[in-house]
């Protein structure tokens, strides 16, 4: 499991929903005869991810409009019928993180058994929320970019450093897209077996020069993002960081960098999987292959989040768009 205090994260969250209104008040307006805030605040009994998500509506939050930018922009199909604030949604949200992430791999990082998060992921156990932070921090590392669409989430004393860090990262991805890249070569074994960090090791393989390596390094510890050992970087925690949701601008250079680093790949007939298909089609199917370009790209990314070991370091460039502006 990830670093964050997951009850007392749901307690800081339930409380942040309140907001101005007594905990009675509250209670009342979720539907409880009982003051059911005192216990969720005070970590006497925490509730499921569907009372999160009422409480989050009834108190004016848009939840079906804060999961979909969270799940790549489109809500998937299975979760359109149903109320953003059920037991169900809430479950399918995590089979939809989860994609092809081996079920063992995903209960050893919550700690549970293969059969109990089944039965989680099938919907027939509604998981308390604490538990629910831990699935969606172990298929997406992305817990934060979630919560961020429902609460302040610098106001939450558990996640405040945390979030200070990404934001830092987010910052420094923009000014230097080799920041997401180079903690990547910090997570390798082959790093892990080195006796001690050798400068130019990740720009060898990176094919970067040395300066830019180093440069890297002090702006990522500098963020607090790694920290020095005594004989290795470290990265503070794994994390995933969501670079293309909260600059759009930002967001469309570090899409064009990578991009511009596969066409280089690409002219230098260097290794890689480059593929394209120039088409013809209708709307209603270019409609359908844009879904399956989404649902790829959210599978993928629960593949990277399942993987046991840490041996390469890569980039998958995923692009589709129309040709025809006169359409």
């Amino acid at each position: 499991m990830d670093g964050m205090d997951h009850d007392a994260l749901a307690a800081q969250v339930m409380r942040a929903l309140r907001g101005k209104r007594s905990q009675t008040a509250f209670s009342r307006r979720l539907g409880y005869a009982t003051n059911v805030a005192y216990g969720w605040e005070a970590g006497r009994r925490a509730p499921t991810a569907a009372e999160m998500l009422r409480a989050a509506a009834k108190v004016g939050v848009d939840v079906r409009g804060a999961i979909t930018p969270f799940l790549y922009r489109e809500v998937p199909a299975d979760l359109e019928p149903m109320a953003p604030t059920s037991a169900a949604f809430a479950a399918t949200i995590l089979r939809e993180l989860r994609g092809p992430m081996p079920m063992r791999a995903l209960a050893a990082r919550v700690g549970l058994s293969t059969s109990a998060v089944s039965r989680i992921l099938a919907g027939a156990t509604e998981p308390r929320l604490p538990l629910f932070f831990a699935l969606v921090e172990a298929t997406s590392r992305r817990l934060l970019d979630l919560l961020a669409r429902l609460v302040d989430v610098a106001a939450l004393p558990a996640a405040r450093d945390e979030w200070r860090r990404l934001e830092a990262l987010r910052r420094l991805a923009t000014d230097n897209p080799l920041a997401e890249a180079v903690p990547r070569f910090l997570e390798l074994d082959q790093y892990a077996r080195l006796a001690r960090h050798r400068p130019g090791w990740i720009a060898e393989r990176l094919g970067i020069a040395r300066g830019e390596e180093e440069r890297t390094l002090a702006e990522l510890a500098a963020a607090g993002v790694i920290r020095w050992d005594g004989s290795h970087w470290r990265i503070d925690r794994e994390r995933s960081v969501d670079t293309t949701r909260f600059d759009p601008r930002a967001a469309s250079n570090l899409r064009a960098h990578w991009t511009d680093a596969a066409a280089a790949r690409i002219r230098a007939g260097g290794d890689g999987q480059f593929s394209y298909l120039v088409f013809t089609t209708d709307d209603a199917t270019l409609e359908a292959i844009r879904e399956l370009h989404l649902r790829y790209f959210r599978e993928m990314r629960a593949l990277v989040a399942g993987s046991p070991h840490s041996t390469r370091v890569a980039i998958a460039n995923v692009q589709l768009f129309a040709i025809d502006r006169g359409a």
